[in-house]
């Protein structure tokens, strides 16, 4: 009967709870809990993956009518684009992400429709920060109008975000991103500033607000006063990286030494998600740091084969010594640590710069006996590690 029950959860367990009910039934055949104990256990963990997935599914049907909302607007500005001005699409948009951002904020206090509430914001947002740049076919930069429009530009994250911080968890994060947004646009339309200057503009802000998000976190390591600033911090990271992204290829028109920053960036958010996962207050760890750290690591997989190539313009070996290397030493430690997510794209930073050296060296026969002497290391590996499985109590 007890493995007939565990067959029984077996059909409906997800792949992440799956360990899980693994070590229920291993503790009972060991006898380390009793019958009744395995069973509540199981149930347990059903009831809660069930929770899981109904609001997992809560935001796939969101984000689908999310996607559905923004074809409906495409069909209607279809057809209604061509019978307005500049001026009054700008202001159907205008309006438009008003309505939207309004729904949203009224759903917000439900908690049934608390996934579409922040999509609807997020997208009526976006909506707003696209009429505003739309506006310049209307109202030229630096014009009247031009100013009026970077001035309610820099004025909408000042009046959305302080509610935000009051309320959740998730839309301080979102204004984080879109308020560079919204502070470029002001900087475009309502001062002489160059393109590069914004960019510098941009970076500079975006620094001062990380910092003041760690020292925030600082004094409330436990996360109980300011739930909400881990998840801003995280996103204020995810921005920087396009932004220095933006100042390597735009402001320093791909310089030598360009892609070294981002590295530098990219190097900085690993180093951080790692003492998430490890060593940080409980208050700040996240469940899906993991998946964080599996992100950063596909990331470095075309940055670290372009330093290699275009900053040291070095030969393909060294894309597979700098991007295979880390991916050999990042799955390593993701499996000491059971960090499944990164295990999996750890190996595909080995396959690609391997892939790419056998690539460039096709026709001699000592790569050949390199990959297939590679192959042969890894295949055995993986044997000595289910033996070590196979010898576990």
């Amino acid at each position: 009967m007890r493995f007939a029950s565990s067959a029984a959860h077996d059909l409906d367990m997800s792949q992440g709870d799956e360990t899980i009910f693994e070590a229920i039934d291993r503790w009972e055949r060991s006898l380390l809990i009793d019958g009744d104990t395995a069973r509540r256990l199981r149930a347990e963990v059903t009831a809660h993956e069930a929770v899981s997935t109904g609001r997992w599914s809560q935001y796939l049907l969101a984000i689908t009518g999310a996607v559905v909302l923004v074809i409906a607007g495409g069909v209607f500005l279809d057809w209604a684009w061509p019978l307005l001005d500049v001026r009054g699409r700008t202001g159907v948009l205008t309006v438009a992400g008003v309505a939207v951002i309004v729904a949203g904020v009224a759903l917000e206090g439900t908690h049934r429709w608390r996934p579409a509430s922040y999509l609807l914001q997020t997208a009526g947002a976006v909506l707003v920060l696209a009429s505003y740049v739309y506006s310049g076919g209307a109202w030229g930069d630096g014009t009247l109008g031009g100013r009026v429009v970077g001035f309610l530009a820099l004025a909408t994250p000042i009046v959305l975000a302080p509610r935000a911080l009051r309320r959740n968890v998730v839309m301080p994060a979102v204004h984080v991103a879109l308020g560079l947004g919204f502070l470029a646009v002001f900087l475009d339309r309502a001062t002489s500033l160059s393109d590069n200057s914004i960019v510098w503009v941009l970076d500079a802000v975006l620094l001062l607000a990380i910092l003041g998000l760690v020292s925030l976190m600082r004094r409330d390591p436990d996360g109980e006063r300011h739930p909400w600033a881990l998840n801003a911090f995280v996103m204020g990271m995810g921005a920087g990286f396009v932004l220095a992204s933006m100042t390597v290829f735009g402001v320093l028109s791909m310089s030598d030494g360009g892609l070294l920053a981002l590295d530098l960036w990219l190097a900085l958010s690993v180093t951080l998600t790692l003492w998430g996962v490890h060593r940080a207050p409980p208050g700040l760890r996240r469940g899906w740091f993991d998946r964080l750290l599996a992100y950063e690591g596909f990331a470095w997989i075309p940055l670290g084969l372009g330093t290699a190539f275009e900053t040291f313009d070095g030969p393909p070996e060294l894309g597979v010594v700098m991007v295979g290397g880390v991916g050999v030493l990042a799955f390593i430690h993701a499996d000491r640590h059971g960090l499944k997510h990164l295990m999996g794209t750890a190996s595909l930073a080995f396959i690609v710069p391997v892939w790419w050296w056998a690539v460039e060296r096709a026709g001699a026969l000592g790569g050949v006996a390199a990959l297939l002497a590679t192959a042969a290391f890894l295949f055995w590996a993986s044997g000595r590690r289910g033996s070590g499985e196979a010898a576990a109590p």
